[in-house]
């Protein structure tokens, strides 16, 4: 029984290194705050979105649309990115962020992502973001379930350097919602 289980997981082990995955690269990634300094390692994260893949493409991959992404970022509350996100990476080296989608359970198609970069390795305290060379998107396409795809959306300098292109994630609505109580509490107070 343990030689079987050993050899189960040996095949599983196998399936899912021959599995194909995507390798995506933001490159040149510079500071908000400092428009001279490359981004220090580990201090951001990318964010891959997928917009559009076929059906063979569609295993563990949430796709989305760039209105919904852009609707989280508006919010301020950019948690909900890590539910319509595809994949997310931290910048290991100083101004590049990249990692890898892993895909599974398909044998051919392609897919299409674009790019977003936070300026904090956590969500809950991001205080800038930019869309990834203004929201361009790229494209693979797989004709097997095996193999390695690249997106690269490479030099980020002349996007990064410019502070407009980093917007600024937006307090969350803490007013709003203390007009909405008050609001709450005068129509409580008038049917009392």
């Amino acid at each position: 029984m343990k030689k079987l289980m050993i050899a189960c997981i040996a095949v599983a082990i196998g399936a899912v290194a021959q599995a194909a995955s995507i390798n995506w690269t933001i490159t040149n990634v510079y500071s908000p705050a400092d428009s001279t300094a490359k981004i220090a390692a580990n201090s951001m994260s990318g964010w891959l979105f997928v917009t559009a893949n076929s059906t063979d493409v569609t295993t563990g991959i949430p796709v989305t649309t760039m209105a919904a992404v852009q609707a989280v970022l508006d919010s301020g509350d950019l948690t909900g990115l890590s539910t319509l996100a595809a994949a997310h990476a931290s910048n290991t080296a100083a101004g590049t962020i990249g990692g890898a989608t892993g895909l599974t359970g398909f044998s051919s198609g392609s897919l299409t992502a674009f790019a977003v970069v936070i300026d904090s390795t956590d969500l809950g305290t991001a205080e800038h973001y930019f869309l990834v060379s203004d929201g361009a998107t790229r494209s693979a396409t797989f004709t097997s379930a095996t193999g390695i795809k690249n997106l690269s959306w490479g030099d980020q300098t002349a996007i990064t350097q410019d502070a407009s292109k980093w917007a600024a994630v937006p307090e969350p609505t803490s007013g709003l919602l203390l007009l909405l109580g008050m609001a709450g509490l005068a129509l409580k107070r008038k049917h009392a």
